[in-house]
C-alpha cells in the first residue's frame, strides 16, 4: 500500500507502513487498517497546523493525545469519531512501545487520557464566516451538481440519505418545495438560492427547458432559513420539464424523467457515500471543518433563532416530536451569536435567475 502523507517525516512514513503490516499479522481487518490510516493522516495534519512541524511518532505522548481529542470535541465531532481516533492512538502506542519508539510509561499515559469521558457539548453549528467561506469555495470550484448538493443540505436541513433519494419529480419550482419520502413523508420549503442551484444543474442535464429569454424565474422565498413564500410568478415562466423522450436513462433508469434521480454521479444515482465524499472534499479545500450533519445542525439552529417555532422545525427535519428538536434551543450561548447573524443576514433573495 503506497502511503502519501505530506505532514510526516520520512521515517514516520516507513514506521506507519510497518504498523499496517503489524495489524495484518494480528488479524485486523482491511477496514480497520483504512480507518487507522485516515486517523493517522488527520493526526499528522492537525499536528502540523498546531505545532508548526512535521509529525513523527516519537512526539506522540499523553499531552498531544489530549489536545487532539479536545480539538475534535470542540469542533463537535461525534462520540464515535472521537472514540475511533483514541482507539488508534492506543493501538499505535502499543506498536510503538514494542518497537522501542515510545516508553511504556508514555503509552500508559496515552491510554489513561483515552479513557477519560468525552464532554457532551451538544450539536455543533458553523459560524456565519465559515458558511460564507464554504459556499464561496463551492460556488467557485464546485460543479453545478456539487453546488446543488451543498445548498440542498444547508438550506433544507435534509439528511444525506434523504437528499440522494430525491427524484426530479420531487421538486416543485412553482411554490418552492421538495417532497421527501421515507419514514416520515413530508414537504419541506426549498429556498430560492437552493432552487437556483438545483435548476441549473437540471438544465445542464437537459431536464429543464429554458424560456426564450434564456433565464429561469423562481419564486422568492424570503431568504434563509425560509419562513414564508411569496406568490409564485406566472406559470409560463416557471421552469418546466424539458421534452425528453421516455427512453431509458443512462445508468439503467427507465420511465419518465420525473422518476429519474435528482443527483447523479459517474455511475448513476449519487450514493450516500458519494455525497459525503463531495462534502468532505470541498470542506477540506475550503479549510472548514464540517460534515453533512453539521450543515443540518447549522440550518436547524439558524431556523430556530429566526422563527422560534419548534413545531415547524420538527416538521421540516422529520422529527417525530418537538423534543428531538429542542436541543437546538440549548446550544451554548457562544454559538448563538454567529448563527443568529447568519439567520438575520438572509434577506429576500432575487426572484430572477440568469
Amino acid at each position: 500500500m503506497e502511503l502519501v502523507n505530506h505532514y510526516v517525516t520520512p521515517d514516520e512514513g516507513l514506521r506507519f507502513e510497518r504498523f499496517l503490516d503489524w495489524l495484518a499479522r494480528r488479524g485486523r481487518s482491511s477496514s480497520t487498517a483504512r480507518s487507522y490510516r485516515s486517523d493517522w493522516q488527520h493526526l499528522a495534519m492537525w499536528y502540523r497546523r498546531r505545532y508548526g512541524q512535521l509529525f513523527d511518532a516519537t512526539m506522540l505522548d499523553a499531552e498531544v493525545t489530549a489536545a487532539w481529542r479536545e480539538t475534535a470535541e470542540a469542533r463537535g465531532k461525534s462520540g464515535a469519531t472521537v472514540s475511533r481516533r483514541l482507539a488508534f492512538a492506543r493501538t499505535y502506542g502499543a506498536f510503538l512501545s514494542q518497537q522501542g519508539v515510545l516508553r511504556r510509561s508514555t503509552v500508559d499515559a496515552i491510554r489513561e487520557r483515552a479513557r477519560q469521558r468525552r464532554v457532551d457539548r451538544g450539536p455543533r453549528v458553523l459560524s456565519a464566516e465559515d458558511v460564507n467561506t464554504l459556499l464561496r469555495h463551492v460556488d467557485e470550484r464546485g460543479c453545478l451538481r456539487d453546488q446543488a448538493a451543498f445548498y440542498l443540505l444547508l438550506d433544507t436541513g435534509l439528511k444525506v440519505s434523504e437528499v440522494v433519494a430525491l427524484t426530479v419529480g420531487d421538486v416543485d419550482f412553482g411554490v418552492g418545495s421538495l417532497r421527501v419520502e421515507g419514514t416520515r413523508d413530508r414537504v419541506v420549503p426549498l429556498p430560492t438560492r437552493a432552487a437556483r442551484k438545483l435548476a441549473w444543474s437540471l438544465v445542464e442535464r437537459g431536464l429543464l427547458a429554458l424560456p426564450p429569454s434564456g433565464e429561469l424565474v423562481l419564486p422568492a422565498s424570503g431568504g434563509w432559513p425560509p419562513d414564508h413564500l411569496v406568490e409564485p410568478p406566472a406559470v409560463e415562466l416557471v421552469p418546466r420539464m424539458a421534452e425528453v423522450p421516455h427512453s431509458p436513462m443512462p445508468f439503467g433508469h427507465e420511465g419518465p424523467p420525473a422518476s429519474w434521480p435528482l443527483l447523479v454521479g459517474e455511475r448513476g444515482q449519487l450514493s450516500a457515500n458519494g455525497l459525503q465524499r463531495i462534502v468532505r472534499k470541498h470542506c477540506t479545500f475550503a479549510r472548514v471543518d464540517a460534515t453533512p450533519q453539521v450543515l443540518r445542525h447549522t440550518f436547524a439552529f439558524a431556523y430556530w433563532q429566526r422563527t422560534r417555532d419548534l413545531v415547524s422545525l420538527a416538521e421540516i427535519l422529520g422529527h417525530e416530536t418537538i423534543e428531538s428538536s429542542r436541543m437546538y434551543t440549548q446550544i451554548a450561548p457562544e454559538a448563538a451569536a454567529p448563527a443568529a447573524r447568519l439567520a438575520a443576514a438572509g434577506g429576500p433573495t432575487p426572484a430572477r435567475v440568469g
